[in-house]
């Protein structure tokens, strides 16, 4: 590992190298637009990865405002709370009525996969990278699917190559995973932090040092 990686930047790897798998599955290009619904560490990745990858647009969509909030610090087009009523007339504005090429849904709520297949554009593609719980089931009109010619994708941990890519692109701060830590505990203080985690009150990355 590189002497100049601290110990915050290392624990990054691992769930940005998650990302990027899932980015290494779809098809995409400069310029493309992007909606990421669930804005919590990985999707706030997400976020950094569009931004290197050179998407022109990109849209956040939470019921947290701390992370929508947290998410405008990072020069995305526009945050949206997942229940506002005109989500999809604002995204449908910026994108000249068409939709996003590319939705991420990182959250488990398969309401927001819902709402992906809704505000991407046709021939476009939804990577379901959250993780449903055991069971989860939704109700889907596959009319819209095929109509649209919508690419499901879906994406699981994270291979050796995808953490080595992980690993450059944080060590070249090409992507400042540094920046989504808000809390930090020490070893004394883990029963604290692993309650801090659980709550998720006003925090984004928590982590646990020396």
């Amino acid at each position: 590992m590189p002497d100049s990686m601290s110990f915050e930047e290392a624990a990054m790897i691992e769930p940005l190298a998650c990302c990027i798998r899932s980015w290494n599955k779809v098809k995409y290009q400069k310029n493309d637009s992007v909606a990421i619904y669930g804005v919590g560490p990985t999707g706030m990745m997400h976020v950094m990865l569009a931004q290197n990858y050179g998407f022109d647009k990109i849209f956040c969509l939470d019921v947290n405002d701390f992370r929508l909030d947290f998410a405008k610090k990072f020069r995305i087009t526009e945050a949206f709370n997942s229940a506002d009523e005109k989500r999809k007339e604002k995204i449908l504005s910026h994108t000249e009525s068409r939709g996003v090429d590319l939705a991420i849904v990182a959250t488990g709520n398969l309401k927001a996969f819902q709402d992906a297949i809704d505000v991407v554009r046709k021939g476009g593609t939804v990577m379901m990278f959250g993780v449903p719980s055991k069971g989860a089931t939704i109700d889907l009109d596959m009319s819209i699917v095929y109509s649209k010619e919508i690419t499901i994708v879906t994406s699981y941990a994270a291979s050796d190559h995808d953490t080595k890519e992980a690993l450059e692109l944080i060590h070249s701060k090409k992507v400042d995973a540094a920046k989504l830590i808000t809390h930090k505990y020490s070893l004394d203080e883990s029963q604290k932090a692993f309650d801090h985690a659980r709550d998720g009150t006003n925090a984004m990355k928590i982590i646990i040092t020396k």
